[in-house]
């Protein structure tokens, strides 16, 4: 007998697969006031603007959708922070009433009455800020104290993923860690420990993972190629703390590649054990089997054998022939720019993208209250400002820059407003001499900085430009991601202090093709080859456009603004 087909349910609507989907079922929900929906389905529009494409060819994939936004700034889309906040938020509350998410940007339910008398027990600030969200979420879920477990913690996460969360896995681990510290401190507090996720992404095994004088040889070797013996002749030049640093890495990262292929690792006792033929093969392939960038570590790492083999380990001439061979082999042939380097350089092509960049700091500088004391996020804000502001005119290596030494590295003569950067050679990457005299301009940012701003970031006295914490200078890879962040956030730019060198270049040749002369003499290199390697061909189109523009006044055309008009 046939079903009565008025018994069967309500079909049920298929879930939306991408943001076209998605918004279409916004709008005729009509169980949603009309203004809601228009504000949803505007912020749908604008996400898909952000993101390039039109709606019908995004998925409705939250977690992927929340990684493609983290990327993308107010300043990328041309809109305020706070319609940019908007349009991301309302995104997430159009996915969650499409029934694509299940967990809120921001809970508005209170904790159970467990969690909140759990709260006041915990002094701390702390845990009960870092908790408030994995508290409402487990209250919400009915999961009580005493069945929090990692299986629990994994749901945590993946449902924050899925919710459009930023950095499910760090709030995951924050909590974790929080729980922990909880557990041991606080006496009501549930004693079952939460594993800490670990995120780092990293090969390297211990050195105390090898045999002591393994660790001892490679100790020795990089004294020697420090120069700490100062009665030793040396017939090369000692490296440089990071050069030494890199070098100690790279032999840890090849040990670790070996025990990773299945090498005993008390089998290396010492460099010498590192350099036979088929040792060498051996942790290579570690890095020729992983994806293709990993080809220039693997270069890298095959020459500085080499050199081992040479010079510490002294080979006969048949077993480093060997090893230069291998070294051939795995070169990846890229000299010069990086292409991601390469890539971040297109943005300027754009002439407003030049003149944003170009005067950040100024524009920065004119932000602040002019009278008043000025906040620490004030006196932060003109840091990073200086440290743009000098990479644009004296485009400095990062070791350089965060070390500037307001006693040592500033020159001014007598009743003289001209003012140098002064860096010795022994402290240049490339061992050469940096004397430049800073713009005027630049010389009057410093000067607001010194007197009115640093004196807020200074606990001790400090003779460095960016103090750091214990009378130190800045940490390089604080300095580092506050002018990254700067920049993205404030002209919508992927920028990192080191391509300041690279934008140096650019602009200067496009405007004087072929001047590498002077790019040369700004970098340091101590040969026109070394800059023209890195350089050549990225003044390609100016000087096209020149050729162009002389060949159509030829014509009889005149030229201006990239246009011609006939005469």
């Amino acid at each position: 007998m046939a079903p009565d087909p008025t018994s069967r349910k309500p079909a049920q609507p298929p879930q939306p697969t991408t943001l076209e989907d998605v918004r279409q079922q916004i709008l005729a929900d009509e169980g949603v006031d009309q203004r809601r929906r228009q504000e949803l389905s505007s912020a749908l529009r604008t996400v898909g603007k952000a993101l390039g494409k039109p709606l019908p060819e995004i998925l409705a994939d939250p977690a992927h959708l929340q990684r493609q936004l983290e990327k993308i700034t107010a300043a990328m889309v041309g809109l305020s922070q706070g319609r940019w906040r908007n349009a991301c938020s309302y995104s997430r509350s159009a996915l969650r009433q499409a029934g694509i998410t299940r967990i809120p940007g921001r809970y508005d339910v209170p904790m159970s009455s467990e969690w909140a008398d759990l709260m006041k027990e915990a002094k701390d600030q702390r845990t009960r800020y870092g908790l408030s969200r994995l508290a409402r979420y487990l209250t919400i879920n009915g999961v009580t104290l005493h069945e929090v477990s990692d299986a629990v913690m994994d749901r945590f996460q993946e449902d924050l993923a899925a919710g459009m969360i930023k950095k499910p896995r760090t709030i995951r681990r924050n909590a974790s860690l929080i729980w922990n510290s909880a557990a041991g401190s606080v006496a009501s507090w549930p004693k079952q420990k939460l594993t800490v996720p670990d995120h780092r992404k990293t090969y390297s095994v211990p050195w105390s993972t090898f045999p002591p004088s393994l660790q001892a040889d490679v100790d020795a070797y990089l004294d020697r190629q420090a120069g700490k013996d100062i009665l030793v002749e040396l017939d090369f030049r000692p490296l440089k703390a990071g050069s030494l640093k890199t070098r100690r890495t790279q032999l840890r990262q090849f040990v670790s590649a070996l025990v990773h292929r299945g090498r005993d690792p008390q089998t290396l006792r010492s460099l010498a054990d590192l350099v036979p033929i088929g040792t060498v093969k051996e942790g290579l392939r570690f890095y020729l089997d992983r994806p293709q960038k990993a080809r220039k570590h693997a270069y890298d790492i095959a020459g500085l054998l080499r050199a081992i083999a040479r010079h510490w380990v002294k080979v006969d001439a048949g077993h480093l022939d060997q090893l230069k061979a291998i070294c051939r082999r795995v070169d990846p042939g890229h000299r010069g720019m990086t292409e991601r380097n390469q890539d971040l350089l297109r943005q300027f092509e754009d002439p407003a993208n030049v003149q944003a960049l170009v005067t950040l700091p100024q524009r920065i500088l004119a932000g602040v209250p002019k009278t008043g004391k000025p906040s620490r996020r004030h006196a932060f804000d003109v840091q990073v400002a200086v440290a743009i502001e000098i990479l644009l005119m004296l485009p400095l290596r990062i070791d350089n820059l965060v070390k500037l030494n307001l006693e040592s590295n500033f020159r001014r003569t007598n009743r003289s407003r001209i003012v140098h950067i002064a860096i010795p050679k022994g402290q240049v990457k490339n061992t050469v001499d940096i004397n430049a005299v800073l713009p005027e301009t630049t010389v009057r940012l410093i000067h607001t900085y010194t007197q009115r701003f640093r004196p807020l970031l200074l606990k001790n006295p400090s003779p460095w430009l960016f103090p750091g914490e214990g009378g130190k200078a800045k940490d390089k890879q604080t300095l580092r991601k506050q002018i990254t962040r700067c920049i993205k956030e404030r002209v919508g730019l992927s920028m990192h202090p080191h391509l300041f060198r690279h934008f140096a270049a650019f602009v200067y040749l496009k405007a004087n093709p072929g001047a590498y002369g002077v790019v040369r003499l700004l970098h340091g290199h101590k040969s026109v080859e070394t800059t023209t390697k890195y350089y050549c061909g990225m003044e390609t189109a100016a000087a096209v456009q020149l050729f162009d523009q002389n060949m159509l006044k030829l014509q009889g055309h005149s030229v201006g603004h990239g246009r011609e008009k006939a005469v």
